[in-house]
């Protein structure tokens, strides 16, 4: 039975900001093996100090972390990246956190893991000291989530504000060709920002942000799908 108090408190909290943007600044030299039992030591300090009872797994098991919720032990798989890449095969630089988060099966292709071997992936991005939390049923193989400092700066967003702008001065009686002139842009785009097409991604997790897989959220969803 869990008997602490339930804190509701991100790790990121748990140090001041100058001690924060110290700890940033972690030496290029450690090896991915360290990085990764850094990785899982943040996630089990997090579950802890959000009141929940947590502990490193044994080597050599497909989960890393154990946590109680609900009376019930929980299964945790722990990812971690150092910071921010941009995703491959983009002919314009986008940054974003990138998991890898399947098992390397036969011929080193990355498979989904068992549903009875992890009940939550937590998602560690070492660089601000962030972690996600994600419901094992939630996941792919491979998995990309934005970085809240480039909030507002993606494509998708910009062309929101664009495609706001463009049917304002369209509104207005503007033509075609003098919006074109007076934003700048090329004719063909004032032409698909002014017609009634969606310009958000799509996909499973396109444009969402780390900070927004909470555990809370995570939680919940496990008690959704009657895992609690």
């Amino acid at each position: 039975m869990n008997t602490l108090k339930k804190r509701k408190m991100p790790i990121s909290e748990v140090f001041n900001e100058d001690n924060l943007i110290g700890m940033k600044r972690f030496p290029d030299t450690i090896n991915d093996l360290q990085i990764g039992k850094a990785g899982e030591y943040l996630v089990c300090a997090d579950l802890i100090l959000n009141g929940y009872i947590a502990f490193p797994g044994e080597q050599g098991l497909p989960f890393d972390v154990i946590f109680e919720f609900k009376n019930r032990l929980f299964k945790v798989q722990v990812k971690t990246t150092r910071g921010e890449k941009h995703i491959p095969q983009r002919k314009t630089s986008i940054p974003a956190y990138i998991f890898h988060i399947g098992n390397n099966g036969k011929g080193n292709r990355r498979k989904k893991y068992d549903a009875n071997q992890v009940d939550v992936f937590a998602l560690v991005a070492l660089d601000t000291r962030r972690i996600a939390y994600i419901p094992y049923f939630n996941t792919q193989t491979t998995m990309n989530f934005r970085i809240p400092e480039h909030r507002g700066k993606y494509h998708d967003e910009q062309g929101v504000i664009l495609k706001a702008k463009v049917l304002e001065l369209k509104a207005s009686g503007m033509s075609a060709e003098e919006i074109s002139k007076e934003t700048g842009l090329k004719l063909s785009n004032v032409y698909r920002y002014s017609a009634n097409v969606s310009i958000k991604q799509k996909g499973t997790n396109a444009g969402i942000y780390f900070n927004e897989l909470t555990l809370n959220k995570c939680l919940n969803g496990l008690q959704q799908h009657k895992m609690v």
